[in-house]
């Protein structure tokens, strides 16, 4: 900790960034009365648990009453004794594996692994330490003093609780909503918490001596790949009757229809048991890999880069996910824009089918994905194949909206994503592919950011995502060409599958604070430079100079068009687009990235 800075912040302000629109609450449990008098709660990095500053005497007294308990973010598994000796606790803040808590005129440093106390060290000229915040850069913490009287200003839009028991919901140009009122119920309103990435509020009772969880409902949807404002744009526009966006949202409705009688797809669909014996483990074979004629059975197979072997077919578990992550991305945002509970009631079957029901669902690994005959049984590799999970995460946050999906539902799918996140990271196919130097090594980041956002560990989000600038490093030149690439059989389509890694990653990216859209790396390369050499090759206007010995389909390189061109304020990569699609491209695409 390198220094304290005393400043007042009079209720509790947490930054947001969200639409000028109608916000309300969702309740998503409540504890029983069992907290003694908890003041503040703050998640824990990595866990489904929150910090809770236990008071438990006067809310001022020195009187060593007071501790940190643990409790599930789900409102169950109280432990109200994991820190005691604390006087009258209040803010807390975290960085690394230390826990800060205000506790009146001194801070408190816990060693969250070990859980116990370092130190407490005094604040000089400090008297009544109340909120508490923790620079994530470099641990600066800084502490707010009640009774001082200074006010820390900070703009943008903000949640803040005021101690009588109300939680507004303020905006930059200073109007205000208010999202609770719980004075009637006699519980104050203390220091809240906002989790931006399940927009799950947290707020601790006092008086009433609970933790109640809220859900933050916008009318922006809280997806990650997309853009929520886009969407939130296309339905007001359809509600209010513009042609266009009728037109999209029929087009879209026809697609949807058209799954509503799809018969619900499972890694146990497979006739092929893979070496573990269980057929609820996925498993695929590597697609340019073939029968080896020269040897007596044929093995090992031998690589021809580009040729998929038709072989692959025979294990549908890799075409499955791919349907599956298809089928519920249309459903849901059919849901979404059109009201209709037909469309999320079958994207949840879809989901639950897959994820979490006991007979059919997916074990969270790939130990066995793009496996070679005669090699092996699995490679890192294979964790390509997970891409569709991506757009499968954004498809189920549209539908926490609706009732469909309830929080049993959601809380499942997040602990499958966490499970399959950790496997990601700590396995030994995981590692290979984590550090692959060409398109597996970007999409591999690119899944590990959004899985990580997605269950709420926006720490971890920004540390993948920083990665990517390495992964530009090394992918990409100075004129935009990327190296890896090129020395492939299908150049231009792996190219452009490249670039569409990168432009998924520096979106998600985004959502961690990293800005990767406008890196330039050591070559004074980056994404648009990488995008702005291959479209002339992509548009035909210039003859590809390397191998492709498959057909190229420019629509590839179209939606990152649409993206590019509000990214980087550029009309030109608008006008390029129409050279591709005219009369503009599918209703899913321009849905989801169309102006």
């Amino acid at each position: 900790m390198k220094h304290f800075a005393s400043i007042l912040l009079l209720s509790t302000p947490l930054l947001l960034q969200a639409q000028k629109e109608s916000h309300s609450l969702e309740k998503l449990w409540e504890t029983d009365t069992i907290i003694a008098v908890p003041e503040s709660v703050h998640p824990i990095p990595g866990a489904q648990q929150l910090y809770v500053s236990l008071i438990d005497g006067g809310g001022w007294d020195d009187d060593g009453k007071g501790g940190v308990g643990l409790l599930n973010t789900d409102g169950t598994h109280y432990n109200g004794a994991w820190i005691t000796g604390l006087s009258a606790p209040k803010g807390m803040g975290v960085y690394q594996d230390r826990l800060y808590v205000a506790d009146i005129n001194r801070v408190v440093v816990i060693d969250r692994n070990k859980g116990r106390i370092l130190k407490k060290i005094p604040i000089e000229g400090s008297v009544n330490l109340n909120d508490i915040s923790v620079d994530p850069a470099n641990g600066d913490v800084y502490l707010s003093d009640s009774k001082t009287g200074r006010l820390h200003r900070i703009n943008g839009d903000l949640i803040v609780s005021e101690w009588l028991g109300n939680v507004f919901y303020v905006h930059a140009d200073g109007e205000k909503e208010q999202l609770l009122d719980r004075k009637p119920e006699h519980k104050n309103t203390a220091d809240i918490w906002y989790v931006q990435s399940t927009r799950t509020l947290y707020v601790p009772g006092f008086n009433g001596k609970t933790v109640t969880a809220y859900r933050l409902v916008d009318p922006t949807p809280p997806v990650l790949s997309w853009d929520g404002s886009r969407l939130y744009s296309w339905r007001e526009k359809a509600l209010a009757g513009d042609t266009l966006a009728r037109r999209l949202v029929q087009g879209l409705r026809v697609q949807a229809d058209k799954l509503l009688c799809m018969q619900p797809l499972s890694v146990m669909d497979k006739t092929i048991t893979p070496i573990s014996g269980n057929k609820h483990d996925y498993m695929s074979q590597a697609p340019y890999f073939w029968y080896d004629s020269s040897k007596p059975n044929g093995l090992p197979y031998i690589r021809r880069d580009g040729e998929r072997n038709p072989e692959i077919y025979k294990i549908p578990d890799h075409a499955s996910l791919a349907d599956l992550g298809g089928a519920v991305q249309q459903l849901s945002l059919c849901w979404y824009l059109t009201g209709e509970k037909k469309y999320s009631d079958k994207a949840a079957l879809l989901l639950r089918h897959w994820f979490l029901d006991t007979a059919t669902k997916m074990n969270p690994h790939l130990d066995y994905g793009q496996a070679i005959p005669g090699v092996n049984n699995g490679r890192g590799i294979g964790i390509i194949e997970t891409i569709p999970l991506i757009g499968i995460a954004d498809a189920a946050l549209l539908l926490e909206s609706s009732p469909s999906w309830p929080f049993a539902d959601e809380k499942g799918l997040h602990a499958w994503y966490d499970q399959y996140l950790h496997w990601m990271l700590t396995s030994k196919n995981g590692k290979e592919e984590h550090a692959a130097a060409n398109n597996h090594g970007t999409w591999y980041l690119a899944q590990a950011t959004d899985f990580a956002l997605f269950t709420g560990d926006t720490d971890l989000a920004g540390k993948l995502a920083e990665e990517g600038k390495s992964k530009m490093d090394h992918q990409i030149a100075a004129d935009g060409r990327m190296r890896e690439e090129l020395a492939r059989t299908n150049g231009l389509h792996y190219s452009t599958y490249d670039l569409q890694a990168f432009f998924t990653l520096a979106r998600l990216a985004h959502r961690a604070n990293v800005d990767l859209w406008q890196y330039t790396n050591g070559q004074n390369g980056s994404i648009r430079i990488a995008l702005n050499w291959l479209l002339p090759y992509a548009l035909g206007e210039r003859k590809w100079e390397y191998e492709q010995i498959s057909g190229y389909n420019n629509d590839e390189i179209y939606g990152l068009l649409l993206q590019a061109s509000p990214v980087y304020n550029d009309a030109s990569y608008l006008s390029a687009a129409k050279k591709i699609h005219p009369d503009r491209g599918t209703a899913m695409t321009e849905l989801t990235w169309g102006n």
